[in-house]
Parts: C-alpha cells; sequence; structure tokens
C-alpha cells in the first residue's frame, strides 16, 4: 500500500486539472495514490481525468448528483485512502515538485505530529504569483513561520483562535489514523471545516512547518468562498471554531480575549461592508448574527462598545486634524 493518499476534490475545474494532475503525479516523491472525486461536474472534467486514468497510482470516484456541501466529497474521497498520510489537493490550486517529499519528511521523523504545512503562494487564475500568503497573527509572532519548526499543537491553536494560520488545505498532510478519530471534515460547516479539523488534530497532537512555499493556492471568481458564501455564514461559522478552541484549559486566556475581541472586529468590518453592498437586508442578518453570537461570547455587548468607543474617538481625532490642517 502506498504511503501517502492525496484526495482530489473537483466540480466544474476542468480548466485547471491538467495543471493540478501534473503537478501532484511530477512529485519527486512517488510513494502515493492519487484519489480522484468527482461532484458530478457538468463540464468536460471527465475527459480530462479520463487522459490520466492508465496511470496504476490514479483511483476515480465519480458522482452523478452533485453534493452541494463542499467538503461531502473530501470525505468519501478518504473511503478510497488507503495510506499512513492524507493531502487535500484543490482541484484549482498546484504546487512544487516538493511538496509531498518535504511534508512526508516531517510527519517520518516526528512521530508526535500529526498535522505538516508549508508556506503556500497565492497565484491568479493565470498562474502568476500575486503574494506570499500572511499566516502570522500579528507583527510579533511574523518571525516564527520565517523558518522550519515543530512545536506542540496546543500553542498552533492559541494562534488559531485569533485566525486560520493553516489558509489553504492543499499545503497540509495529515495522519490518516488521526483524521478519522478527529471525525473527518464537519460537512455541516460550509466554509470553515479545515479550520475546525486543523484545531482538532492540533490539540491531540504536534505540528510541523515548511517555510519553503511549496504550495500555490489559486483565487478566482469561481471559488467556494466568493461564489457560494452566505450573508453572515462566515461570522457564525469562525465564532463554532473559537467556542470549541476555548473549551480547552490548556489555551492561553489572553490569547483567547485578542481572539474574542479580534472576532468582534471582523463581524462589525462585516456589517459595514454588508451595509455598503446589501442596504436592504443588514439590518435583519446582523440581528441574526447577533443573537447567535450572544450565545458563544458572552461579553459580546462589552466588546462592541469598546469597538464603537475606538472608532469615535479615531473619528474624533481626523475632525480635529481637519480643522488644524484648515487653520
Amino acid at each position: 500500500m502506498p504511503k501517502v493518499s492525496i484526495v482530489l476534490p473537483n466540480y466544474n475545474y476542468a480548466r485547471y486539472l491538467d495543471e493540478r494532475i501534473q503537478s501532484l503525479l511530477n512529485q519527486t516523491y512517488t510513494d502515493f495514490e492519487l484519489i480522484i472525486v468527482d461532484d458530478a461536474s457538468k463540464d468536460n472534467s471527465l475527459e480530462v481525468i479520463a487522459k490520466y486514468t492508465s496511470d496504476p497510482r490514479i483511483k476515480t470516484l465519480f458522482f452523478n448528483e452533485n453534493s452541494g456541501l463542499p467538503y461531502k466529497r473530501w470525505n468519501d474521497g478518504c473511503d478510497l485512502a488507503t495510506g499512513d498520510y492524507i493531502l487535500f489537493a484543490g482541484a484549482d490550486d498546484s504546487c512544487a515538485p516538493t511538496l509531498v517529499e518535504k511534508l512526508v519528511e516531517k510527519l517520518d521523523a516526528n512521530p508526535n505530529v500529526g498535522i505538516a504545512y508549508s508556506q503556500s503562494l497565492e497565484i491568479d487564475s493565470q498562474g502568476k504569483v500575486i503574494r506570499s500568503l500572511k499566516i502570522h497573527t500579528d507583527d510579533l509572532s511574523k518571525e516564527r513561520w520565517s523558518k522550519d519548526f515543530v512545536d506542540k499543537g496546543t500553542t498552533e491553536c492559541g494562534y488559531m483562535a485569533v485566525r486560520n494560520i493553516i489558509p489553504n488545505a492543499s499545503a497540509v498532510m495529515i495522519r490518516r489514523t488521526l483524521f478519522e478519530s478527529a471525525g473527518r471534515f464537519d460537512e455541516q460547516l460550509r466554509l470553515v471545516a479545515d479550520w475546525m479539523l486543523w484545531v482538532k488534530l492540533l490539540l491531540v497532537s504536534d505540528v510541523a512547518y515548511v517555510a519553503e512555499p511549496l504550495n500555490y493556492f489559486r483565487t478566482h471568481p469561481h471559488t467556494v468562498r466568493s461564489s457560494s458564501q452566505k450573508v453572515g455564514l462566515h461570522i457564525e461559522e469562525e465564532y463554532q471554531v473559537l467556542s470549541f478552541i476555548s473549551e480547552d484549559e490548556r489555551i492561553s486566556k489572553a490569547l483567547l480575549e485578542k481572539a474574542y475581541y479580534n472576532m468582534a472586529n471582523r463581524w462589525v468590518n462585516s456589517v459595514l461592508r454588508l451595509a455598503v453592498t446589501k442596504p436592504g437586508i443588514v439590518v435583519d442578518k446582523t440581528r441574526n448574527v447577533y443573537s447567535f453570537v450572544r450565545q458563544i461570547d458572552p461579553k459580546i455587548d462589552n466588546r462592541l462598545l469598546q469597538r464603537f468607543l475606538t472608532d469615535v474617538s479615531t473619528l474624533g481625532m481626523f475632525t480635529l486634524r481637519k480643522k488644524l490642517i484648515r487653520r
């Protein structure tokens, strides 16, 4: 049986599939199987996949009806997995030829590590590099991700409470036994099931990081987050992740307070954007999210008040500055 199972879920990404499949088949590490799962694509994805099915490393799983759930086919692909390690490869992403090799090295050398990931580069629809993905939580932690490290998973969870510092699943390799024991991806979460899974794994195992950018995360108008995100849903789901982390007593209380305050800020910023783009629904959506958030964060009123006072103070300084400039 192969050491690594690579699960490639696809839906209507035929335009990227050739590049994606070749980037995986041409890895320097060769002891792997590639499981391609198609969720009833309506484009010519099946024609592209058919060009590679003669490769003995490839397994295929085709569905006649679309699941409607972004993470369900990720779990379905794992039903065919036999490897010790799993890597989930987004069909619209790409990678360097040494990605699998470098991540396997980390897991092989550190039995307590359950999740290994690399830095990522963001690319556009044409494959042009846009930037290196930001994974630090603030300027103080920026140095931490500038070089390889192995650390306690609970330490990483502290950062995970502030933001998802593993922003692309295609950069991640995990132990299959831990994936199964963690309950796989939570299919009820449409946007942050990967974030929740990373947290569950980090609470029971250590983490390894490769600073070299070996993963290429493609952004375009048809990604799950940009095309199917419901208004306010991302806030509710992120609060669920934060609530789950908060239940573990090993996580720094100071970091959790910072995380809850940052979440409140993200929510306010989301509401302000909504007020501009969809003013007709902002009141109802904000009321619904507030009712949900209040069950998770009893201090939400104080945090919102603090944000309001900060904004008023900032606005006051801005007005004073304008008056001084005029004079």
